[in-house]
């Protein structure tokens, strides 16, 4: 009975102490419970652990089936000077909430559910971005009290597990430009307070769609201190609802905050790159297809400097076309190959494709990874030894020996059966070599034992090259380059093409179009020193040619030019001097030789004659456009062209209908062309006209606007047919480019329209105008000869081969025959 009564006293002590037990933590679970006690909690624990200021409203409780609780109006705000107020926001948040863990002071949410969450993530050029948050001490809140604030803050939130459906999430890191937006359809994210948090995202925007699956280290977002942080991730992309490519990657963090201390494995298979750039914008990426990629990544960088270095420790890279136009232009590959199983084993590269539409080959070796990556650190301080082998449809070329370093050497050998130019010129069976030493790490190039031949062109010399050697530490290149043989008319790059009439409008000048680069001869010197012992130029034969080009300070000499050809010896001098800030153009030329083509484009003319010009005369302008050169021009000069050819368009519209129905539009053979001037005042006061071709024959003078290219021109052109001609003298006005041809009337404002008229009998030569024409158009200089003889006119029985001049005789034999002949041309209607 003792016993039993003990037995009752125990029960009801223990009772009563359950339920005094019991009471008292019901009281304490009420008043955590409460909700806005609750919020107060929550939002000063989420501030102190991130550092941000934190907004949702006042959350609803629910304690079945389990304790959960729903908020509306989330937010997390922006770092500071974030371009944004909020960094995330939210319509609503649900969660269940842990009841144990409350009673030590921890709010631990497990399956949170966002509803429509908003994510800006932002890093700025200098490296600080909005996801990295920084542990603060307990901050005010508008409805907390400070000593209410100061014992919230020691409370922690944990987080379970998150599911977020239809998120926006926006990012613009100016460190890498890359910068888009995706939706999230789903962002699960299981075990995020544990050691291996698990991730399964997908998402898309209007380029295409991804998926991102696996495990990362624990996700601490305030700290920094962790060590081998494991990374395992699955990303797939698909683009117009196929797959584009897919990528692992695999490995250890040791600080993912800022991306240093990585050693990753990365392994991909991507059926076109640039698709990826579509759901990834900002990237940049190159256009590869059907890349296949395995590499493994380190960090090389010291832990305790800021940035991270990647290196390769291995490298299998295989693709399919590759646009490389962007980098190097006209370049297709259609796959390219590189592979070095390990950091010090060495880096061969193989890869096909098309340059400017030729086939090319590209087989060879770098060096180890290291070295290669050794030296695009150091930018080429560092050696990197190579060799390559080039071949295609132009021919082949072998690059060997060591780049970089304080010594590099490298010889060059190439071979070409057909080495295609810009503009349809080329090189045939090409064999050039040369020897390439840079010292002082890139400061000093020597080309020597530089060796050329070809048909058209045989030649040998070396170049040095000092990066700081010239004046004020600009570029210095200097040398020799000796020809025997050059063909100059075979490698020129040829002008604008002629059209079916013969005739190419001139380029149009623009404002900014019409400023000469003056500024780029203070950029580099020279000293080059080019010789020829025999030059093909313009269909003509040279020996001897020889020039001195120097170019110190922005002042550029050209001294001598010479060369001897047949029946004329080129001789003259350059000076531009673009030392001051307003530049000034001199020369004297004893003669010179140049295509018209290339004359008259610089000159803004269209192509009016085809041949070689030569030019002879001085003259000075100084200015920085093309427009203050001719208007303060001043000198005297000759042009002259003999055996070339004319368009008979150009001549039509210059002279009119006197001449236009009895040239034509095409090309016409040019017996010879003569021009003399002296210019001053932006004007060119021409003193002589000559042109003679197998039906025309022109003579005169006048001035020409050397801007405004304005005419005033008095000419006397004399038209053959058969054997009978007219003559009819012409004032010349409108513009080079629009010319306005009239009927020039004498003092007595009577037309001299003259004629010959033709009859049988002994040919009679016309009054050639090409001996006085050339003569004064060379200044006295020696040059060939037209090679054909002045037209012939038949010998008029009646009057002798006399013109008759119309207005000044009454009638003459023949004269039904002439006025046909004047009505045809549209002088006489």
């Amino acid at each position: 009975m003792a016993q039993n009564a003990k037995a009752r006293r125990i029960l009801l002590g223990s009772a009563a102490a359950v339920v005094v037990v019991a009471g008292g933590a019901g009281f304490m679970v009420h008043s955590m419970l409460d909700p806005e006690a609750l919020r107060t909690k929550a939002i000063a624990a989420i501030e102190k652990q991130t550092g941000r200021q934190v907004r949702m409203g006042v959350p609803d409780l629910h304690l079945l089936p389990s304790l959960s609780l729903s908020v509306r109006d989330v937010g997390l705000s922006d770092m500071a000077g974030g371009a944004y107020a909020d960094m995330v926001t939210a319509d609503r948040l649900e969660a269940t909430v842990g009841l144990m863990a409350l009673l030590h002071h921890e709010i631990r949410l497990d399956d949170v559910k966002l509803d429509h969450p908003v994510v800006h993530l932002e890093r700025t050029a200098q490296g600080q971005a909005n996801w990295r948050l920084s542990p603060a001490g307990p901050q005010a809140t508008a409805t907390a009290q400070p000593a209410t604030t100061q014992a919230a803050s020691d409370w922690k939130v944990q987080i379970g597990s998150i599911r977020v459906a239809n998120a926006d999430l926006d990012w613009d890191d100016q460190m890498t430009g890359s910068k888009g937006k995706v939706v999230l359809d789903h962002a699960n994210l299981s075990g995020v307070s544990g050691e291996k948090p698990q991730i399964d995202i997908a998402g898309h925007n209007d380029g295409g769609g991804f998926t991102l699956t696996g495990y990362t280290g624990s996700i601490n977002l305030t700290s920094t201190a962790r060590s081998g942080w494991p990374v395992a991730l699955n990303a797939a992309f698909t683009s117009g609802g196929q797959s584009v490519g897919q990528v692992a990657l695999s490995g250890s963090v040791a600080d993912p905050d800022h991306m240093k201390g990585y050693n990753l494995a990365l392994d991909g298979s991507i059926a076109s790159l640039k698709a990826i750039e579509a759901v990834v914008p900002g990237l940049n990426l190159p256009d590869v297809r059907r890349l296949s990629l395995r590499a493994k990544v380190v960090d090389g960088s010291a832990a305790d400097k800021e940035g991270s270095t990647p290196l390769l420790d291995s490298l299998h890279l295989d693709t399919g076309a590759v646009d490389a136009g962007p980098y190097v232009t006209g370049l297709t590959l259609q796959g390219l190959s590189i592979d070095a199983p390990g950091p010090k084993d060495t880096v061969t590269i193989r890869t096909q494709g098309q340059w400017e539409g030729q086939g090319l080959k590209l087989s060879g070796t770098l060096g180890s990874l290291q070295q290669v990556e050794a030296a695009v650190l150091s930018h080429l301080s560092d050696p990197l030894p190579l060799s390559l082998d080039v071949s295609g449809d132009p021919g082949s070329m072998r690059i060997a020996g060591t780049l970089g370093g304080s010594r590099a050497v490298v010889n060059v050998t190439a071979s070409a059966g057909h080495l295609a130019l810009p503009h349809g010129a080329g090189i045939d069976h090409l064999e050039a070599s040369t020897h390439l030493v840079s010292e002082d790490n890139g400061a000093h190039f020597q080309l020597s034992d530089i060796a050329v031949k070809s048909t058209q062109v045989s030649l040998q010399g070396a170049l040095d090259l000092s990066v700081h050697g010239g004046h004020d530490g600009v570029p210095l290149l200097a040398g020799t380059l000796d020809a025997s043989w050059l063909n100059a008319d075979a490698l020129m790059a040829q002008g604008a093409k002629a059209d079916a009439t013969g005739v190419t409008a001139p380029a149009q000048e623009t404002a900014a179009g019409d400023t000469l680069p003056f500024a780029e001869l203070r950029k580099q010197d020279v000293d080059l020193r080019l010789s020829v012992g025999q030059m093909e130029f313009e269909g003509d034969d040279y020996h001897n040619a020889l020039t001195h080009v120097v170019l110190r300070n922005g002042r550029l000499t050209i001294d001598p030019i010479q060369a001897q050809g047949t029946g004329r010896s080129i001789s003259g001098q350059l000076t531009v001097d673009a030392s001051g800030s307003v530049p000034t153009i001199s020369g004297t030329i004893g003669t010179l030789v140049l295509p018209a083509t290339w004359v008259e484009s610089r000159a803004g003319l269209s192509n009016m004659v085809q041949g070689a010009l030569q030019v002879v005369g001085t003259g000075r302008a100084q200015g920085n456009t093309r427009t203050e050169l001719r208007n303060s021009m001043t000198g005297h000069m000759g042009v002259s062209m003999v055996n070339g050819t004319v368009s008979g368009s150009a001549l039509g519209a210059m002279l009119g209908d006197t001449a236009r129905g009895a040239l034509g539009s095409g090309p016409i053979a040019l017996r010879c062309f003569g021009v003399h001037m002296d210019m001053a005042d932006g004007r060119a006061n021409i003193d002589t006209i000559g042109v003679q071709t197998n039906a025309l024959t022109v003579t005169g003078h006048g001035t020409v606007g050397m801007v405004t290219q304005d005419l005033d021109l008095h000419l006397v052109p004399q038209v053959l047919i058969g054997g009978t001609g007219a003559s009819l003298p012409l004032r010349v006005g409108g513009t080079l480019s629009a010319p306005r041809p009239k009927m020039d009337a004498g003092s007595d404002g009577r037309y001299a329209i003259g004629l010959l008229l033709g009859g049988s009998g002994k040919n009679t030569a016309i009054a050639d105008p090409c001996p006085a024409t050339l003569k004064a158009a060379r200044e006295g200089q020696p040059g060939p000869q037209p090679t054909t003889a002045a037209p012939r006119a038949a010998d008029a029985s009646t009057s002798g081969g006399a013109a008759a001049i119309l207005g000044n005789s009454k009638g003459a034999p023949n004269l039904k025959k002439a006025a046909g002949l004047l009505k045809g041309l549209g002088i006489l209607k």
